[in-house]
């Protein structure tokens, strides 16, 4: 798979564009890793329209608490989307019965950069009052729920906006990228001196914000600018990462824009 086209749905695009271009909001959320209580606060503040969309910016799991919960109920909502980030890629690659018991090289890196936290919130969802945990019936929904991941777009391209997990190769033709780029790139974008796109602004996750140029310790949780501009004065990349999860001192937030206002709303971490 290495055309750009393979990697959307031009359904969704199409949607999401009318949304826009009808006065609706579309609200964008950096990697929610897990946190389910978070996530649900802030879709609350968002105060969502029947019209209003939700897409999130892939990452949606490993790490906290809840991936089962946070999965399910992306899932369930008719106005929620996803990209695909480099979490769920691992996790449809890994989240079976036969590879969990090889606990090979690929599986305990996975296992080790939240993997586990993810394979235990399945396994709690699951768990019977007696205390026994129903694996045919958790393996049913992780098939269920892997079905649904392995069916996102791993890059939204709208008139103004391309919504990308991690982003792309500015060495690259757009139309050349591979799964490596939309969920795994990082320097090379991030420091890109011109735009890879120079009529659609790159609105991205993956990469912590407090991590990217110009960002220092002083800046965590807030949203990354690109100072490269386009053609109408708009910055090129944004990043919307603003972690979640760290453990360092600073702000522990979750992030959604919105592409019709460019309003940031924020929700500071719920669970411990």
């Amino acid at each position: 798979m290495n055309n750009e086209g393979h990697f959307r749905d031009s359904e969704l695009e199409a949607t999401l564009q009318d949304a826009l271009d009808n006065g609706h909001r579309v609200w964008v959320v950096g990697d929610v890793h897990g946190f389910h209580r978070t996530m649900e606060a802030l879709v609350e503040q968002l105060a969502l329209t029947p019209e209003d969309w939700v897409v999130f910016l892939g990452d949606l799991i490993d790490r906290g608490p809840d991936s089962h919960g946070v999965v399910a109920a992306v899932k369930a909502h008719p106005r929620m989307t996803s990209v695909l980030g480099n979490h769920e890629a691992m996790m449809l690659e890994h989240f079976h019965a036969h590879r969990l018991a090889t606990n090979d090289m690929d599986v305990r890196l996975w296992w080790q950069n939240g993997g586990s936290t993810t394979v235990f919130s399945y396994e709690r969802a699951h768990r019977q009052p007696d205390g026994e945990e129903d694996e045919a019936a958790m393996y049913a929904t992780v098939d269920d729920h892997l079905q649904w991941l392995e069916s996102l777009p791993t890059h939204i391209v709208l008139d103004a906006w391309r919504l990308v997990h991690a982003g792309y190769d500015p060495n690259q033709n757009l139309d050349e990228q591979s799964h490596d780029e939309y969920l795994w790139i990082r320097n090379p974008f991030h420091r890109a001196e011109v735009p890879v796109d120079g009529q659609r602004t790159v609105v991205f996750g993956h990469t912590p914000t407090v991590s990217l140029p110009g960002h220092s310790p002083a800046d965590w949780g807030k949203v990354w600018s690109s100072p490269v501009t386009l053609e109408d004065g708009r910055s090129a990349a944004l990043g919307l990462d603003t972690c979640v999860y760290h453990r360092q001192n600073g702000p522990k937030v979750l992030t959604a824009y919105d592409l019709q206002t460019g309003s940031v709303v924020q929700q500071a971490r719920i669970e411990r």
